[in-house]
C-alpha cells in the first residue's frame, strides 16, 4: 500500500509539472511545442496505474478538471487543423491516415462495435446518432464505413464551424455523404428526435464535469425509445486525467441497463460503456416477478422444516413455475434488498434439495436394487434430460472426448448426474464423487451397492474441493454443481483453484442458471471462468424443464501461446447455443450464428 501512495504521488506530481507547463503556452494549436507536452501527458497516463483520480485531494482534482479544458481545446484545434489539411484533398476520406491518432479512432470504433453486437443480440441499426462529433467526425466515418454500411448517421455537435468542417470530409463519397448528416444543435434541445435512433453515441468530451455528464444521460434517458443502445465513452485509472470518467450508476439512473464497462489497456485511451434504454413494459414485468418471488421466499422463511411435507412441496413448486418461464429479468442487476431475498432463497432452495435428496435416498436405499427404482424421485426426467445436455454438449464441443475418468464436484446424497452419465453416456468411465458431507456420501454408497458394474466404477470421497490438488489432475472432466460455491465470489474462487490444478486441455462442466432461474441457483459468469484459465466454448440456457444453464469450458495449456488468466477468450466469440430469450445479453457474431444453425441440425 505505500508503495502504491508512492507511485500515485509521483505521477500526481508529474502530471501536475506537465499542467503547469501546457497552461503557459500561448496557444493549443499544433506546434512541435504543444506535440511534445501532450504525448508526454499521455505518455504518462496510458501505463496501468493504481490511481483513483475520483479520490484525490480537492488541488489535485482542480488540476485534473482544467487539464481535461485543456485537452478539450486541445483536440479540437488538432481536429480543425487536420481537417482544413483533409479537405485540400479532392477525395478527403482517402487521406484520413495522416491524422495521428487515426489507428486509436479504428480500433476505439471497432471495439465499440464489437462490444455492441456482442451485449445487443441481433443489432441491425437503421439510424443512428453521434453526440459530440467535431470537426473530424472519425468514429461515424469508420462505424458507416466498415461496420454498419446500411445504417444512416446524424452528428450532432454544438459547434456550426465543425459541422462545416466536417460535411467538407464526406463530399466525394456519394455513399457516406447520403448516409451521413451534420446538425448543429446541443443534446439538451434534442427531445424527439432522439426517439427515431436504435443507437446514441456519447462523445468522451460532452459534459465534461460529472453533473454535467448525468445531466445528459439523464435526458436522454427521457427520450429515447425502449430498447435502444447507448454508448458513453469513459476513462479509467490515470487515463481519467485526460478524459472525464463517467460513473456507470449515473447511467442506471438516467434509465438505462449497463451492459458491460470495458476498460482497454493498449493504445486505445478510453473506456466504453454500453448501455440499453429500460423497457417500461419489461420492467413491470420484472417487478411483478420479483414482487411474487418476496412472497413465495416469505412463506419459505416461515416454514418449520424443509423436510417434504405437502407445504414444503407446494411451497417450492410455486416457486419452480414462477422462474421457470422465459423473463426478461437480470437478477444481477436487482436492487440491494432483493439481492439479499435472492441470496437467502438460494441457500433454501439448497437446504430444501439437500432434505429431498436425503428423503429419496433414504426410500431407494430400502429396495433390493435401488437403482430400479430411480423413477420415483419427481425430478427424475429432468436430471435424465440435464446430463443427456451435457454429454452432447461434451462430445460437440469438446470432439473425440473419451473420458478414462471423471470428478463429480458437490454429487449429494442421491448422485443421479454421476448414474446417469456412467449408466448412460460414458460406460467406460470411473467417476469420482466428491462431497464434504459423510452422511450424503454414505447414503450414496448404498445406491450402487447391488450394481456390479456401477459399484467398482463409482467412488465417493468426502472432502472439500479446495483440499483437492494433485488429485484433479487425472481426470479428463470435472463436473462442477450448482450449488457448490453459492455466492460469486466462492464460485469464482473455486473455479480458480479447479485451473490451477487441473490437467491442460480437461474439460470442466459447470452448472448455472438464467434469467428468473438466478432465483433458484447461483449464476456463474463466463468470464469468471475465463480468468480461472480456462477457454469457456460454449453457454447453453435451457427454456424447458431442465432449470440450469451448462458452461462448457477446457483448461487452457500453460505453455501453449494463447490467453492466460481470462485476458482474452481464445475464440473470440463465446457461442450461445441455446433457444434467444430477451434477457440474454451474450455475443450474437457470425461464430453464434454458425452454432445456431448446426444446433438445428444437431440435437442437443
Amino acid at each position: 500500500m505505500e508503495a502504491q501512495n508512492v507511485e500515485v504521488a509521483a505521477l500526481v506530481e508529474k502530471i501536475s509539472g506537465l499542467h503547469a507547463a501546457i497552461s503557459k503556452l500561448p496557444s493549443l494549436s499544433p506546434s512541435p511545442k504543444v506535440d511534445a507536452l501532450f504525448t508526454d501527458l499521455v505518455m504518462a497516463c496510458v501505463p496501468p496505474s493504481p490511481v483513483d483520480v475520483t479520490k484525490l485531494d480537492p488541488e489535485a482534482q482542480r488540476m485534473r478538471e482544467e487539464l481535461i479544458r485543456l485537452c478539450s481545446d486541445a483536440e479540437g484545434h488538432l481536429e480543425a487543423h487536420y481537417s482544413d489539411m483533409l479537405a485540400a484533398f479532392d477525395n478527403p476520406l482517402d487521406h484520413l491516415g495522416r491524422f495521428p491518432y487515426f489507428s486509436n479512432y479504428i480500433n476505439l470504433s471497432k471495439l465499440e462495435y464489437d462490444l455492441l453486437v456482442r451485449y445487443i443480440p441481433g443489432l441491425a441499426p437503421s439510424r443512428v446518432a453521434f453526440v459530440g462529433s467535431g470537426p473530424l467526425p472519425f468514429s461515424s466515418l469508420v462505424l458507416a464505413a466498415r461496420h454498419l454500411p446500411n445504417t444512416h448517421f446524424d452528428n450532432y455537435d454544438r459547434c456550426g464551424a465543425a459541422n462545416d468542417r466536417a460535411r467538407k470530409l464526406v463530399r466525394a463519397d456519394k455513399d457516406l455523404s447520403a448516409r451521413m448528416a451534420f446538425h448543429t444543435a446541443d443534446v439538451a434541445n434534442l427531445t424527439d428526435e432522439l426517439s427515431k435512433y436504435d443507437i446514441v453515441f456519447l462523445a468522451a468530451l460532452v459534459g465534461m464535469a460529472a453533473e454535467d455528464k448525468a445531466k445528459v444521460v439523464a435526458h436522454l434517458g427521457r427520450h429515447m425509445v425502449d430498447g435502444a443502445a447507448l454508448v458513453v465513452r469513459s476513462a479509467h485509472g490515470a487515463r481519467g486525467f485526460l478524459y472525464p470518467i463517467v460513473d456507470p450508476e449515473d447511467i442506471r439512473r438516467g434509465g438505462f441497463d449497463v451492459l458491460t464497462v470495458y476498460h482497454p489497456e493498449g493504445e486505445v485511451i478510453n473506456s466504453v460503456i454500453i448501455a440499453r434504454k429500460i423497457d417500461a413494459q419489461e420492467n413491470e414485468e420484472v417487478a411483478a416477478l420479483v414482487q411474487k418471488i418476496t412472497g413465495l421466499h416469505a412463506a419459505i422463511t416461515k416454514l418449520p422444516s424443509l423436510s417434504p411435507s405437502p407445504d414444503v412441496d407446494k411451497l417450492f413448486t410455486d416457486l419452480v413455475m414462477a422462474c421457470v418461464p422465459p423473463s426478461p429479468v437480470d437478477v444481477t442487476k436487482l436492487a440491494p434488498e432483493a439481492q439479499r431475498m435472492r441470496e437467502e432463497l438460494i441457500r433454501l432452495c439448497s437446504d430444501a434439495e439437500g432434505h429431498l435428496e436425503a428423503h429419496y435416498s433414504d426410500m431407494l436405499a430400502a429396495f433390493d436394487n435401488p437403482l430400479d427404482h430411480l423413477g420415483r424421485f419427481p425430478y427424475f426426467s429432468n436430471y435424465i434430460n440435464l446430463s443427456k445436455l451435457e454429454y452432447d454438449l461434451l462430445v460437440r464441443y469438446v470432439p473425440g472426448i473419451e473420458p478414462s475418468r471423471v470428478a463429480f464436484v458437490g454429487s449429494g446424497p442421491l448422485p443421479f448426474s454421476s448414474l446417469v452419465l456412467a449408466a448412460r453416456h460414458l460406460p467406460n468411465t470411473h467417476f469420482d464423487n466428491y462431497d464434504r458431507c459423510g452422511d450424503a456420501n454414505d447414503r450414496a454408497r448404498k445406491l450402487v451397492r447391488a450394481d456390479v458394474d456401477l459399484r467398482k466404477r463409482m467412488s465417493f470421497h468426502t472432502t472439500d474441493v479446495a483440499d483437492l490438488t494433485d488429485e484433479l489432475r487425472k481426470y479428463n472432466v470435472v463436473f462442477l454443481a450448482a450449488l457448490v460455491g453459492m455466492a460469486a465470489e466462492d464460485k469464482a474462487k473455486i473455479v480458480a483453484h479447479l485451473g490451477r490444478h487441473m490437467a491442460d486441455g480437461a474439460a470442466l462442466v459447470v452448472r448455472s442458471a438464467h434469467g428468473a432461474r438466478g432465483f433458484l441457483y447461483p449464476i456463474v459468469d463466463p468470464e469468471d471462468i475465463c480468468r480461472g484459465g480456462f477457454d469457456v466454448l460454449a453457454v447453453y440456457h435451457p427454456d424447458d424443464e431442465v432449470i440450469n444453464s451448462v458452461i462448457i469450458a477446457r483448461k487452457l495449456d500453460a505453455g501453449a501461446n494463447g490467453p492466460q488468466n481470462g485476458q482474452a477468450h481464445a475464440r473470440g466469440a463465446v457461442p450461445i447455443v441455446s433457444p434467444p430469450c430477451k434477457c440474454c445479453k451474450m455475443e450474437a457474431s457470425a461464430l453464434q450464428k454458425r452454432e445456431e444453425m448446426a444446433a438445428n441440425e444437431v440435437s442437443v
